[in-house]
């Protein structure tokens, strides 16, 4: 299970790379542009749980981040409610999907979301 979030966290924090470009190319928005908008605030959502049983951030600093995330993700059109649900969304599923683990099993999820977001930041992230 655990190797099952964090591929999917590291896949969506790749798109979300890829994605923050071509937002940038277009005006007006594309008509997946609330779906795109949609998950990438679930998947802060999703972060935001991981990085609270992993550690590395206060309180105060993930909500700075999440502020951040708002601010930017109703700059390309989505409301603040619709972001509060999708972003509410991610982190209730992974809370769940973290609850589930065992202490063990979440330290080793930690630290293998750390190593796969290193390799993928080239080691940026540490």
């Amino acid at each position: 299970m655990p190797k099952f979030i964090l591929t999917r966290l590291l896949a969506a924090s790749i798109t979300i790379a890829a994605f923050s470009p071509l937002h940038a190319q277009t005006s007006g928005g594309a008509p997946n542009m609330a779906q795109m908008g949609n998950q990438v605030a679930s998947f802060s959502g999703s972060m935001h749980a991981a990085a609270e049983v992993c550690g590395g951030y206060t309180k105060d600093q993930l909500a700075e981040m999440k502020a951040k995330q708002k601010q930017q993700m109703t700059q390309m059109g989505l409301t603040a409610e619709e972001f509060d649900t999708a972003f509410n969304a991610g982190k209730k599923k992974t809370d769940e999907r973290w609850d589930a683990m065992s202490k063990t099993e979440q330290k080793s999820a930690c630290e293998e979301l750390r190593q796969q977001m290193s390799q993928a930041f080239n080691g940026l992230i540490k």
